[in-house]
């Protein structure tokens, strides 16, 4: 244990103990555990991923091969961006070996998502007389492991007249010129049309930045498209250190594929097989080409294997989308095999229903970032529209709408939506961010900021009021299914995220009448608020991440009064911030706690009544030794929960370091 983390652990458990501490800030915590204020939703911390960035492709997928289907602006020497010529380019190689992105030949021939034609990598080597023996290409920044095995494939064709003759050597090297070759694979009999040739490698040495090399020892032409190597652990083109830590986190259910890229996606585009499937231009984020690698089965299969439930957004009205499409996408996933789109499910492997329940409709329409952008009053129609269609092919859905969070018009769009929509909806999606410019203006912009959860939590109240007067007896509850700072990674990553994720926790805790769940943006990279950070070959949580592991592993189901006297960063908004549930049975009692001051220690008194608890309970942590520490991929676990055992005879007192959060947990004796 670091020596900064043991003392900040340590706790004052009599008040005799408080001596010498007269300076301390200090805050009461006073928890009645007969008076049960509101019912907290065991869906309440889900997921949100999206296909943004490297969220999903390489973040999430188990893919490490960069560009390869050959799509991409290919150099002088006709290979495209991420591919070199083996060994390298220091002498004329006299027409031994030749490269052409070409449209003559491809796997697949056309992209069914632009109808563009396609590219593969043309390679003509010269037969007899060469400059050199080691003749192919590679690409660099493979990271490989020794002892580990990997899978890949490629396909290729070999024309009739000049076609080639003679075997592929697929090796992991060492990433220098004649390098040092960590393991390797032969593939002969290379022939006739489009074909997949598998291969196995198991390096003997671990390289953060090997290369995969491709070498012929034969003459003539060939094809090769579609080139692909995972971990062979890896199930369902999924990553399996990034599949670890979701199911650490033990989400409820998984939002998927957005977010603003939702309104640009077809689900038809992630269906079949693999590589046969598009790269696709994604509008919302950089214009990034965006591979299917990762579609409607693979995400299921996720979720299915994390037992947790998956959630579907449609594309409503964007980029050509319509109610029948979004139909359609219901009866591929919930349908019969008997049924048009069932059958194509099970020509996919498939064969039974998957039962998804929840599906979205649309993604921030209220916003003209999105295609399918429209007024409140054209959207609620839509939603209408494209309820009844999906409903008509399964009339067991639970739909979430799109709602608005804080600004000027949102009572205005909500209030359409639920008078047009709301007889077919079961929740109002709620997004809710804050950036560094919203809260640079004021005295106290940390304060500012911190405040801003306490913003939202009463809007969560007034939207549930505006629910009860324009929607009564429909019972539609609230899902925030995006929210965090829009802050550079140096904040949101920090242990001030993390307090500010606990004040946004918290306030959904308190708020569970009306919240049923939550889940912040987003999961795995995407932007700095990924609270799952993957680089090629690593990951690490933030401390969001752990503090929202901390909240979904302590959920109680009845949250029960608190009352909280704390010092004030401005006034209305506490240092201390406290919320306290039960489990079902009554057995556990869960206080969560933060404390937003970033330069004090703030010494809090904890009394409990109408809850007779064992002495001993369980003290869990999360602060760092300075305000910048963070986790990196080189120091993963810089600030990680530390969990300590205290004696809590009548109350606690316990010190809460700048910055940090922590649960207290008490079982009935």
């Amino acid at each position: 244990m670091r020596p900064s983390i043991a003392i900040a652990l340590s706790l004052i458990v009599a008040a005799s103990a408080l001596s010498g501490q007269s300076n301390s800030p200090t805050a009461t915590v006073h928890i009645d555990a007969t008076r049960i204020e509101n019912h907290i939703s065991p869906r309440m911390y889900a997921s949100f991923v999206e296909m943004m960035a490297q969220d999903v492709k390489w973040g999430l997928t188990a893919e490490m091969v960069h560009d390869r289907s050959f799509e991409e602006a290919a150099d002088y020497l006709g290979l495209p961006a991420g591919w070199r010529l083996e060994p390298d380019e220091r002498n004329d190689n006299g027409g031994s070996i030749g490269f052409a992105q070409t449209e003559a030949e491809a796997y697949p021939s056309t992209n069914m998502a632009t109808g563009a034609t396609e590219h593969s990598l043309r390679i003509t080597l010269a037969p007899g007389d060469v400059t050199d023996i080691r003749r192919g290409f590679s690409q660099g920044h493979i990271s490989v492991a020794a002892g580990r095995t990997y899978r890949g494939y490629f396909w290729a064709k070999v024309p009739t007249q000049a076609g080639y003759k003679g075997r592929v050597e697929i090796g992991l090297e060492e990433d220098e010129t004649d390098g040092q070759r960590y393991g390797s694979a032969t593939v002969e009999n290379i022939s006739g049309d489009w074909r997949q040739y598998g291969f196995t490698l198991t390096p003997d040495h671990t390289d953060r930045f090997a290369k995969l090399s491709f070498l012929f020892d034969g003459s003539g032409t060939l094809f090769i498209d579609q080139v692909s190597l995972e971990l062979a652990e890896a199930l369902d083109r999924v990553r399996p250190d990034s599949e670890a830590m979701i199911r650490s986190l033990h989400p409820s259910f998984m939002r998927w594929p957005g977010g603003n890229v939702a309104q640009d996606y077809h689900w038809q585009w992630g269906i079949g097989p693999r590589d046969l499937r598009p790269t696709w231009i994604n509008k919302s984020w950089s214009n990034a080409p965006e591979p299917g690698d990762l579609g409607t089965d693979e995400y299921i299969a996720l979720c299915h294997r994390l037992r947790i439930e998956p959630s579907i957004t449609v594309n409503v009205d964007g980029a050509g989308a319509t109610a029948e499409e979004a139909a359609a996408w219901v009866e591929y996933v919930n349908g019969p095999a008997t049924s048009k789109y069932g059958a194509m499910r099970a020509a996919n492997g498939h064969p039974e229903p998957y039962g998804v329940r929840q599906w979205e409709l649309g993604n921030e329409i209220f916003g003209d970032w999105v295609r399918g952008h429209t007024t409140a009053e054209q959207y609620a129609q839509a939603a209408v529209r494209y309820a009844r269609a999906m409903r008509a092919v399964d009339p067991n859905l639970r739909l979430i709408a799109v709602g608005e969070g804080v600004s000027p018009d949102s009572d205005a769009w909500n209030t359409a939506v639920l008078r047009i929509a709301g007889g077919e909806i079961q929740y109002l999606a709620i997004h809710d961010y804050t950036s560094a410019s919203q809260n640079a203006k004021g005295p106290n912009p940390r304060a500012t900021v911190m405040g801003r959860a306490g913003e939202f939590e009463a809007n969560y109240r007034h939207i549930g009021e505006l629910i009860d007067r324009v929607a009564p007896g429909h019972n539609i509850k609230l899902i925030v299914n995006e929210w965090n700072l829009f802050y550079s990674s140096d904040v949101i990553q920090s242990m001030a995220g993390a307090v500010y994720a606990s004040r946004m926790m918290n306030g959904f805790e308190r708020d569970g009448a009306i919240i049923d769940s939550n889940s912040i943006s987003d999961l795995l990279n995407g932007w700095p608020g990924g609270i799952i950070q993957a680089s090629r070959d690593r990951v690490y949580g933030t401390p969001q991440y752990y503090a929202i592991k901390l909240y979904s592993d302590y959920l109680g189901t009845d949250r029960v009064h608190t009352d909280t006297v704390s010092p004030e960063l401005q006034p209305g908004t506490s240092a201390v911030d406290a919320v306290a549930t039960r489990s079902t049975d009554g057995s556990r009692l869960f206080i969560k706690l933060s404390n937003a001051d970033a330069g004090h220690t703030v010494t809090t008194s904890i009394a409990i009544d109408g809850f007779a608890y064992a002495s001993k309970a369980k003290f869990t942590l999360l602060q760092a030794a300075d305000r910048k520490q963070r986790n990196t991929f080189a120091d993963p676990e810089a600030v990680v929960p530390h969990e300590q055992p205290i004696n809590c005879v009548k109350g606690c007192v316990v010190n809460m370091p700048p910055d940090s959060v922590a649960v207290l947990a008490f079982q009935r004796r």
